[in-house]
């Protein structure tokens, strides 16, 4: 595989993933937990956020750590964020405040993975 079709397919997984996150968070305001499936999408996208971190710390940043650092730069979405709405879905402790800025990280983050500059 060439390193653009990688990049592409890391863009669409993760775009897919917060694609995810945002149809949890809808339900989550219609006051449903996330279903076994959505749990898993979460688990997925917390693990491309653990890469994440894990390349900040002295490696290459990869494409998902690019879209995220495009994030956080335009839009103040850093990985830190993300992992709290991921928590407070799981745990449900999400203000409808919280959920509604939540629904907009995981829609801007699906944006960002989409645009194909992964």
């Amino acid at each position: 595989m060439t390193k653009a079709t990688t990049r592409v397919l890391a863009g669409v997984a993760v775009a897919a993933l917060a694609s995810a996150g945002v149809a949890a968070v809808m339900r989550y305001r219609q006051g449903h937990k996330p279903d076994p499936d959505e749990r898993a999408h979460l688990d997925e996208l917390e693990a491309r956020l653990d890469e994440v971190d894990e390349s900040s710390k002295g490696g290459q940043p990869r494409s998902v750590g690019q879209v995220v650092g495009r994030l956080q730069r335009d839009q103040g979405i850093s990985v830190a964020r993300l992992r709290r709405w991921i928590t407070g879905l799981r745990h449900g402790t999400l203000s409808p405040e919280q959920a509604s800025v939540a629904e907009s990280d995981f829609d801007a983050l699906e944006r960002e993975a989409s645009r194909g500059g992964v």
